[in-house]
């Protein structure tokens, strides 16, 4: 029988003041950053160090990493950083062992927040119970899959977007689920309230209120593109610039006149191609775990949340609001997604 620690657990994480120092490397890196955090935060310290992978921001060095540790109250010190990291709903589990073993538990609380239907956001964060870098066989580390917020993201927009009585009358159907609800009943439940949305909305506010619930592009990786447009004003420069680098910026990138066509790639690429029919392949290529398993019964509004992908990403660089067309998507029975981003006039 397995104790409660080898199962995944659903928490709410509180919110939480800490110490922060943002690093970029390898989990290697973290004993030298905890020693550096102890000695910074001395008696303030309230808790076991607190990782925070943004596996979004990588390259062939590592990835970026925020290293925290609990504080009872704010620390001033040029080296460090005290923020709060919000509460955030989360599938946790226990990892004992070997570090270099850690994807299999990672892997464990995957499946098991899929079954569920729970999208999970671009950062993970761990907590570390034990690290001990002479005996890394006793390793403890708690893993913690934070879940993206589409639900709380897509009733918030309703509220502002259709008013409150319409808002209700969509959301019947997914009031009615729990943490714990299948993916299967999570899928029928949000493809009810999509249809009803589609009765009540046009294409323009669909769009408003989907592509808002969009995963979050990693806001690290803005602000260089934005400097580059700035400093050159020119689109394909950057997109140039996106396809050598590391991490989430797009490689599937085409410009034809003003609009840039940006594809997806899919979302497992090693089932995607062993695939043996074309369900499996669609299922494969799909990201969401709200709908992959039922993409041909879900209205393919639905896809304007994965345009809040690129919407967010392109609007950073050039620093104004812009019309995200979707073109290919799952949800329309093509075999991939792809989105147009027409640029607005005097882009070079």
């Amino acid at each position: 029988m397995q104790s409660d620690e080898e199962n995944v657990v659903h928490k709410v994480l509180d919110e939480t003041l800490v110490a922060k120092i943002r690093i970029h490397g390898e989990v290697s890196d973290l004993a030298d950053v905890f020693v550096e955090l102890n000695a910074l935060t001395g008696d303030s310290a309230a808790g076991r160090p607190i990782v925070i992978h943004h596996w979004g921001v990588s390259d062939e060095t590592g990835h970026d990493m925020d290293v925290c540790i609990p504080i009872k109250e704010e620390i001033k010190a040029s080296e460090i950083t005290t923020t709060i990291l919000p509460a955030e709903d989360a599938m946790t589990i226990v990892h004992r062992g070997l570090y270099s073993k850690i994807n299999n538990s990672y892997a464990k609380v995957t499946r098991h927040t899929y079954e569920r239907g729970h999208p999970i956001a671009e950062s993970t964060r761990e907590i570390y119970h034990h690290w001990d870098t002479d005996r890394p066989e006793d390793t403890v580390i708690e893993i913690q899959a934070v879940l993206h917020d589409w639900m709380h993201r897509f009733t918030a927009k309703l509220e502002t977007v259709v008013g409150s009585e319409a808002k209700e009358e969509i959301l019947s159907s997914i009031s009615k689920l729990d943490i714990d609800s299948p993916a299967d009943v999570r899928q029928k439940a949000l493809c009810k309230a999509l249809s009803i949305l589609e009765d009540v909305t046009d294409d323009g506010r669909r769009f408003e209120i989907l592509s808002h619930c969009a995963h979050v592009f990693p806001e690290e990786l803005i602000p260089p593109m934005r400097d580059l447009f700035r400093s050159t004003g020119s689109v394909d420069t950057v997109i140039e610039a996106m396809s050598t680098k590391g991490g989430y910026y797009p490689k599937l990138l085409r410009r034809e006149g003003s609009i840039i066509y940006s594809e997806k790639g899919p979302s497992n690429p090693t089932a995607y191609k062993e695939a043996k029919t074309d369900a499996e392949r669609r299922r494969a290529y799909c990201f969401c775990p709200l709908i992959r398993d039922c993409l041909d019964e879900t209205p393919a509004i639905f896809c304007n949340c994965a345009a809040g992908w690129p919407k967010q990403l392109w609007e950073g660089i050039l620093e104004q609001s812009l019309k995200i067309e979707i073109v290919q998507s799952l949800t329309k029975g093509d075999d991939r997604c792809e989105f147009a981003i027409h640029l607005p006039p005097g882009i070079s």
